[in-house]
């Protein structure tokens, strides 16, 4: 425990909700399916490598490089630290088939005894009010139409909270030994455990 205390010493409070109920939430339905996609949606490897190379959250690169240094080699934390300004300065995705067998070499290196990986919130409040009230009808103003190719959006907007909790979102229990693999607080964490 003393080893996970100080390892996870910089995490948000919604993340360490989570580790200490042993709990989080989630909405399988919240956002569209990539259809474009051919990887594992719950794989540690193949989710991290999608989030930070097909989606641009380099918020993973960092998160690894701020919490688990001591694992990585030069390269990797080059890497990662290269991945974070190709993000930032040009944008994503990022089509590099070298880069992407490399950071799906360093995540292995993080992960390889977990088979299963999810973004969690601590609440279902949290995903109703942050992603159902305010991300996705903020993403449909800057892209419109974007709320429309979210599953049922328009029923969960219209619905209460209590509706939505009990329609819509899922608890999942999560095993002590588990790794993290990103924290954006009420945003969810993206960790990884073995199912």
């Amino acid at each position: 425990m003393n080893e996970t205390s100080n390892r996870y010493e910089y995490l948000t409070n919604k993340a360490r909700l989570i580790l200490d109920s042993g709990k989080g939430y989630r909405d399988n339905t919240l956002f569209p399916e990539i259809s474009a996609l051919s990887t594992d949606k719950r794989d540690p490897i193949d989710v991290a490598t999608t989030e930070i190379m097909r989606c641009g959250k380099y918020e993973v690169c960092d998160f690894i490089i701020n919490h688990y240094s001591s694992s990585l080699s030069y390269r990797d934390y080059r890497l990662l630290a290269n991945l974070v300004y190709e993000i930032k300065t040009t944008g994503f995705p990022i089509i590099d088939s070298i880069k992407n067998d490399q950071l799906r070499r360093v995540v292995n290196k993080l992960t390889s005894r977990f088979n299963y990986c999810l973004w969690l919130c601590a609440s279902p409040d949290d995903i109703y009010n942050h992603y159902v009230k305010e991300y996705i009808p903020k993403a449909d103003k800057l892209k419109p139409g974007y709320a429309d190719s979210c599953p049922d959006f328009s029923i969960k907007s219209s619905l209460s909270l209590e509706e939505y909790k009990n329609r819509y979102v899922e608890e999942t229990n999560i095993p002590t030994d588990n790794i993290i693999l990103c924290d954006l607080g009420i945003e969810g964490v993206l960790i990884a455990y073995s199912n």
